[in-house]
């Protein structure tokens, strides 16, 4: 018999999954609770915009808070690697022993390298190769001047005006045959060989098999989302939906996923099997616009009732909340979101507006304000401002003010290294 929750279990299931259902641990974050965040989401957006912090530091601030962010760079830059960087949800952190499985269905196209003569790209796949095999790791930047190679930048199709090393070694990333160790400060990937970056011990034995891979990577999106359509779980790791819906059958016969029916959730869903649904959920985090829990905009608007798009790329006149908006989730409702930008020079965490939803709950401005508050330290910024833009302004105004007053302030502890 098909099992029926209620929208709000339904919620629950999805925060639970996300590690967001309940408050953050009140230890200092460690590089093992990094670590563990990371092993439960599977896989964390990368984004080169740097308006507020870049976006793969935030999903772990939401769900630990305050934490030391070089901690987190040494998983993805430091052997063993306990993140990887590859193709999954657009550029993201995976977990290594994804990387084959999702090499198997990743491969794009829009590189550059493909619009090259095949010879002059072989010859220069070589070269790069014969490079790292022998240095340590280096940006496309570094490849250039160490191969002696210098081309016109293209301007004929904007983000593509990449040269020739440029396109090829992002090629090379694409096929698996050179993999990322860390990025440079200036945020460029830092290309080695794949067996230079990948831990030892992980078996390669050539036999992959692309139905055995998406199996895998649809379990792991039912962990990761606890509950979902079909293609929820293939946007998770951008997978094709009618080979996601077949492993879901798979799983269904295992006995690993089951339907579901959820009140005011029209469509086809599944669980995890056995998962346990929370009696509440207590937590509250302001969450990046690439957080895994909001990255299937269609299941946030069906589980939450929000209505979420990203305006980053939409002219600023024709903005509705602004630039760089994030979510804020109080318990287990979204209700508000703030535009933030953090100015560096000034110290400040700006809030450029501050939009509260409809039925927002009396303490949303008090809750929001403490929230703005901690990352702001975490942010190593000395002031909170709230611009008069949004509907929530006012009262988030008064509530950042008397938290000063108050002295509501939080100090960032660090984070050990990985052992």
């Amino acid at each position: 018999m098909t099992a029926r929750l209620t929208l709000a279990q339904a919620r629950r299931l999805a925060l639970a999954a996300q590690g967001l259902h309940r408050p953050r641990p009140s230890a200092p974050a460690t590089a093992r609770s990094l670590v563990k965040v990371f092993e439960n989401l599977h896989v964390v957006q990368i984004d080169s915009v740097n308006v507020l912090v870049r976006s793969h530091y935030l999903p772990f601030f939401s769900r630990l808070g305050p934490y030391d962010r070089a901690g987190l760079d040494r998983l993805s830059s430091r052997s063993p690697r306990r993140m990887l960087e590859y193709w999954a949800h657009e550029a993201s952190f995976i977990e290594p022993q994804h990387f084959d499985a999702l090499r198997l269905w990743q491969h794009r196209k829009w590189a550059g390298a493909h619009s090259m003569d095949p010879e002059v790209r072989g010859a220069l796949a070589e070269r790069i190769l014969s490079v790292l095999a022998s240095s340590r790791p280096l940006t496309a930047a570094q490849l250039t001047q160490r191969l002696g190679h210098v081309e016109e930048r293209r301007s004929d199709q904007w983000g593509w005006n990449w040269n020739a090393v440029q396109r090829v070694v992002s090629h090379l990333f694409e096929l698996g045959a050179v993999a990322a160790a860390g990025r440079s400060p200036a945020f460029e990937r830092r290309y080695a060989l794949t067996q230079h970056v990948l831990p030892r011990g992980l078996a390669r034995d050539g036999t992959e098999d692309r139905a055995e891979a998406i199996l895998e990577l649809t379990r792991r999106a039912v962990e990761a989302h606890g509950i979902g359509t079909a293609r929820c779980f293939a946007d998770y790791f951008r997978l094709p939906v009618r080979a996601t819906e077949e492993a879901l059958s798979r799983l269904a016969a295992e006995g690993a996923v089951e339907p579901v029916v959820a009140d005011g959730w029209d469509a086809r869903l599944f669980m995890g099997t056995g998962r346990a649904i929370p009696r509440a959920a207590t937590g509250r985090a302001l969450l990046s616009p690439f957080d895994s829990l909001v990255f299937e905009r269609r299941r946030l608007e069906r589980l939450f009732r929000f209505h979420y798009r990203i305006e980053i790329y939409t002219p600023a006149q024709r903005r509705e909340y602004g630039y760089y908006v994030l979510p804020f989730l109080l318990r287990d409702a979204m209700v508000a979101r703030v535009d933030l930008k953090a100015d560096r020079a000034a110290g400040a965490l700006l809030v450029q507006a501050a939009h509260g939803e409809p039925d927002a709950p009396s303490d949303t401005a008090v809750e929001l304000a403490a929230e703005l508050r901690l990352l702001a330290d975490w942010l190593t910024l000395d002031d909170v401002r709230v611009a008069e833009r949004g509907n929530l302004a006012s009262a988030l105004a008064r509530a950042v003010a008397d938290g000063a007053r108050l002295g509501n302030r939080q100090a960032s502890p660090r984070v050990s290294p990985v052992d």
